[in-house]
């Protein structure tokens, strides 16, 4: 497959659930399994624009349902998949250019060669039902027709949920998300180069915004620094690339079409997607000399950041080292400070966080294998909101860091 699943790996950790199958539908699981789009049903984003089967048994392949428009597509890129199409309500005919006659007459033929019923007609957008009969078919094929299954129930929506049920009432349905979560917090060596392509573009753009930022600039010109940077570092890249940025400009956020000033400070958290991965660091600046204020919160987040980093390793709990990151912000005179998380795993997702979260109640033990982003986000209103975040690898001995950008507060102009 072209997708990025561990059948190993899948295959325990449903043995664990007790599932026989993973089912999944959310554009972003559907591109994890499969490495090629759901389609334009996906935009959508209900259940049965198109289902994965990944069946814990590692002698049956991985099964799809998807759009009739995007089967052709999918089949090229994943030969060995066993793929089943449904309709959706793009239209589309095959046609032999090389034939003579009317142009008419020729689609036609094409439409009349593709053997569908005379009452054959194309949804509004896609017919849930019709995608479950594909699914249950499917199942059946491989044997899992009685089967019990896990569905990505943190994508579905309820009332979708209900009318698979009732499509495939001999199947026992439970929520696989869990599992989904932590088959993807392992990383295959083609997502861990994607995340830190991301930074690499990323770790660009900054380096673009500090050298041509100046004061008097808008929040949204040094934006476009950073993009402009991404930009001209991605060119020729194959994937596709996109960015969201978080900036916040100034002793309290600015508006976005406030201008710098001497001695603001500009908080830089920027998301850099590479292939559909999304990789996420925050470099922290200040406009001319920064106050001694400035100097010593982020020296705070400096050392904090420090002794979290010295827990983030395999064998302890993520808990854990919220604990440790806690602990170091109380002996800094920070005893009231409470957040939420200090960091979270990443990749294909619509936001840059995902599961793992870096968080006070987690039992989730740091692994070999994982990408985190840590990070330290000292926010106070009226003298600066800084965030120092930095994407680490997990390997055996410890993480390693996909950054190379000094951590230090940098100085503008």
């Amino acid at each position: 497959m072209t997708g990025f699943v561990d059948r190993q790996r899948a295959m325990q950790l449903m043995q664990r659930a007790g599932l026989q199958a993973l089912v999944l539908s959310a554009p972003e699981a559907f591109h994890y399994a499969t490495g090629v789009s759901i389609g334009p049903a996906g935009l959508f984003r209900r259940a049965g624009a198109g289902f994965v089967v990944i069946p814990a048994r590692q002698d049956l392949p991985i099964g799809v349902v998807v759009a009739d428009f995007s089967a052709g597509q999918l089949r090229i890129a994943a030969p060995e998949a066993v793929v089943r199409s449904h309709p959706i309500w793009i239209e589309f005919a095959p046609v032999e250019t090389g034939t003579r006659g009317p142009l008419a007459e020729r689609i036609e033929a094409g439409l009349v060669s593709l053997g569908r019923a005379p009452d054959f007609a194309r949804p509004a957008t896609f017919d849930l039902a019709g995608s479950v009969r594909q699914l249950q078919a499917l199942l059946a094929e491989f044997g899992l027709e009685r089967a019990t299954l896990g569905i990505d129930l943190g994508f579905v929506p309820a009332a979708d949920f209900s009318a698979m049920q009732a499509l495939l009432p001999q199947c026992r349905m439970i929520d696989g998300s869990p599992v989904l979560d932590r088959l993807r917090a392992i990383k295959s060596q083609r997502e861990i180069e994607l995340l830190q392509q991301g930074i690499i573009l990323s770790e660009a753009g900054l380096e673009r915004l500090q050298v041509d930022a100046m004061a008097g600039m808008r929040q949204a010109d040094l934006v476009a620094l950073y993009r402009q940077g991404v930009a001209a570092a991605a060119a020729g890249l194959s994937h596709p690339v996109a960015t969201a940025e978080y900036v916040t400009l100034g002793a309290r956020a600015k508006g976005a079409d406030a201008k710098a000033m001497p001695g603001d400070p500009l908080k830089c958290d920027m998301v850099c997607t590479v292939g559909g991965y999304a990789s996420d660091m925050s470099r922290n600046f200040t406009f001319g000399p920064a106050s001694a204020d400035q100097v010593e919160l982020h020296a705070i987040a400096e050392r904090v950041f420090e002794d979290g980093l010295a827990a983030l390793v395999p064998g302890n709990s993520i808990g854990h080292v919220h604990r440790v990151a806690t602990d170091s912000l109380a002996r800094q005179g920070l005893r009231s400070y409470r957040r939420g998380h200090f960091g979270h795993g990443v990749g294909q997702s619509v936001f840059s966080e995902q599961w793992p979260f870096i968080a006070a109640d987690s039992d989730v033990l740091v692994e070999a294998g994982m990408v985190l982003a840590f990070e330290i986000p000292l926010y106070i209103d009226g003298l600066a909101s800084f965030n120092l975040e930095d994407q680490f690898l997990i390997t055996p001995d410890g993480p390693a860091a996909m950054n190379r950008l000094p951590r230090r507060l940098e100085r503008i102009g």
